[in-house]
């Protein structure tokens, strides 16, 4: 028999390289099991920025959208009993924007990315993992698709939705009963580079990175009440630096950060009707999730923490939130989503001293075969009042529209 999955573990391996579409799931009499599949996602449309956001700034652009989507993946899965591992590896065009990636084919630009490793063991209603993956905050998203090769417009993060970042990490889940269960998360913290004054580019002088010196913490529920489900989550971390370099204005800055927030999650289903929610809270998000870039006149990345000029840690705060309404009739369930997203500071010095950004669209999920979707989407994106301005100029807005086509392994 050892033999027998051993060969039939090389036979899939070998069917894996030469046929990268084709989902297969192997099982021995001794409980092991092998899957390979793949998420094949291919954008086509169009992208229109106003002059605030087009590459210039003299005028508004409009341009084609034809890429291979960075959420497109390779995954597997192997089991041995109680014991198994999963990995992931994204793989996507990023010609939109002319850039190389971390690997680059002749007269191509796409990025490739060991996204999700970890190994897992189950034991009665209990799991252990340790690897790198996400989930330990956030669980649902508006059904938003187009935009994971053009400044990271994907699944309304930083509009609304949240997403923790892929990361090393202990977990413990329990599934108490049908309708409770918890995960308990220790995640390697994220880290800065910080001259004093503020977040800097690697090899910035006087630079420090920061220590985590405890895990970031999350903890995650989950509970169903019949037609309703809610996953409230919240997580904090807590990091510092040594050493940072002072200036005349900034004799002693601050040497430590916290980041925390609160999420709500709730799907509501009442027959062909699915109501997707989400509201959260949290102060310095950046340093733990990841949010839709965008920032704030060059000064600071969007939602991070800033400094004043004599060095203290101004937290940003502010809160978010989408709703996503969704139908189903046979193959075809039509989605209309919105989001808001506010984030405020008092080292901004609009007027308003904060920042708001709104988010609307339409998707359509439209099933042709096992395997085969395709995607119609329009959204468009209100980047609001930069903060940092005492006039307090748009920042901008946006809209993309297009048909994404999913290959579902």
């Amino acid at each position: 028999m050892k033999k027998t999955l051993i060969f039939a573990l090389i036979l899939g391996l070998a069917v894996m390289f030469a046929v990268p579409a084709f989902a297969f799931k192997i099982e021995s009499g001794k409980d092991t099991t092998f899957y390979f599949g793949a998420l094949v996602l291919t954008d086509f449309g169009f992208w229109n920025r106003s002059k605030e956001l087009a590459p210039g700034g003299k005028s508004d652009r409009t341009e084609l959208i034809l890429d291979l989507s960075k959420n497109s993946r390779l995954r597997g899965v192997l089991e041995v009993g109680q014991v198994g591992a999963y990995w992931e590896v994204r793989l996507g065009g990023d010609n939109q924007l002319g850039n190389a990636g971390n690997v680059q084919f002749p007269g191509n630009a796409y990025n490739v990315e060991s996204a999700k490793l970890y190994g897992y063991y189950k034991f009665g209603n209990c799991t252990l993992l340790a690897g790198k993956t996400d989930g330990h905050i956030y669980s649902v998203v508006p059904y938003q698709n187009l935009g994971k090769l053009n400044n990271d417009h994907s699944a309304g993060y930083g509009w609304g939705a949240i997403n923790d970042q892929r990361n090393t990490q202990v977990r413990f889940s329990q599934d108490i009963s049908k309708a409770f269960g918890y995960d308990f998360s220790l995640v390697q913290p994220l880290y800065y580079q910080d001259n004093g004054l503020g977040t800097v580019a690697v090899g910035t002088v006087g630079a420090q990175q920061s220590l985590g010196t405890f895990p970031l913490a999350a903890l995650k529920l989950r509970m169903k009440f019949g037609a309703v489900s809610l996953m409230p989550a919240a997580f904090v971390q807590y990091v510092k630096w040594n050493d940072l370099p002072t200036t005349p204005l900034a004799t002693n800055p601050d040497d430590n950060m916290t980041s925390w927030a609160g999420v709500l999650p709730i799907v509501v289903k009442a027959g062909a009707f699915t109501g997707t929610f989400q509201g959260m809270y949290g102060q310095n998000l950046s340093s733990a999730i990841a949010t839709s870039g965008g920032p704030l006149n060059g000064q600071s990345t969007y939602w991070g923490y800033r400094r004043s000029p004599s060095g203290n840690i101004k937290n940003s705060t502010g809160w978010s939130g989408f709703a996503d309404f969704a139908f189903t009739s046979g193959p075809v369930t039509p989605h209309l989503y919105l989001g808001y997203d506010r984030v405020e500071n008092d080292t901004f010095v609009g007027s308003d001293k904060n920042n708001v950004r709104q988010m609307v669209g339409m998707a359509v999920n439209w099933k042709i075969a096992d395997g085969l979707y395709l995607i119609p989407e329009f959204t468009y994106y209100n980047w609001g009042k930069n903060p940092t301005n005492i006039k307090n100029p748009d920042l901008g807005k946006e809209w993309q529209a297009g048909v994404q086509f999913q290959f579902v392994f």
